[in-house]
């Protein structure tokens, strides 16, 4: 294909270039800013570079420690076990964890899970819902602006043929891309696992203030499964007959 037939591509392609050249630009900020002491212009900078789509291990591993400086151990653990779903097996990760672990003061059983479901978790947790939605919307454009030129240039036999392969290559990359949404989608709550980032949350027996009892109580950093949503409120289970409502702004999601 031809330098001049690669350009409208490349002009699509330029909104994604510019917001990863921004997350970067912030990224290192936040890198120099921590190193200078000032962790609070450190997480400031890193959560916009969350903010922009571009998670990673390195990302969340470095807002882990920043909480924790912080004294925010709900925070740190959450962002410690994202960390631990994109990097596997990192020494350092697991350090911290087990350190902020033993200042937990719930201690509940480890949940156990098949290692397929966090495969699925890392492959969904690699790029934001809103990126997703918008490369799909740029693979459609793409996929379909090259088969309506191709229809327009079906005279010149090479340029088409040329063409082909290259829309099938976009149509691919859409179907792949709907599939992320769709599991994003399906598993963006129910199964999850979640950390507390309050000192102390009250799980009670029904999603309502007032209609249901107090059951018992979870404290900062403890790690629960997500059971369903509901307006607000997030089923919770922790273990063995432990279940119950807790408000939704009291977990961070991993």
């Amino acid at each position: 294909m031809k330098l001049l037939n690669l350009i409208p591509i490349i002009l699509l392609l330029l909104p994604v270039i510019s917001l990863a050249g921004d997350a970067e630009l912030l990224f290192e900020a936040g890198n120099r800013a921590y190193l200078d002491g000032d962790v609070a212009d450190a997480l400031t900078k890193w959560k916009q570079v969350e903010g922009l789509g571009f998670g990673n291990g390195e990302l969340y591993y470095n807002l882990g420690n920043a909480y924790f400086k912080t004294g925010e151990l709900g925070e740190a653990i959450l962002y410690w076990e994202k960390a631990t779903k994109l990097t596997s097996g990192d020494p350092d990760i697991s350090v911290n964890l087990e350190i902020a672990r033993a200042r937990i003061d719930d201690k509940l059983d480890e949940q156990v899970r098949l290692p397929v479901w966090d495969w699925f978790d890392r492959l969904r947790d690699r790029f934001s819902a809103g990126f997703l939605t918008w490369l799909a919307v740029l693979f459609s454009m793409l996929t379909f602006g090259l088969l309506a030129a191709r229809r327009w240039l079906f005279r010149f036999g090479t340029l088409t043929n040329k063409m082909k392969p290259v829309a099938i290559l976009f149509a691919l990359l859409l179907v792949a891309d709907l599939s992320l949404i769709w599991l994003k989608a399906r598993d963006e709550t129910v199964g999850r696992m979640a950390v507390f980032v309050v000192p102390e949350a009250e799980v009670l027996s029904a999603p309502a203030v007032g209609s249901g009892k107090l059951l018992f109580t979870l404290h900062e950093g403890s790690k629960v499964r997500v059971v369903r949503m509901l307006e607000g409120w997030v089923e919770i289970s922790a273990g063995k007959e432990r279940q119950g409502w807790v408000k939704a702004e009291t977990i961070g999601l991993i």
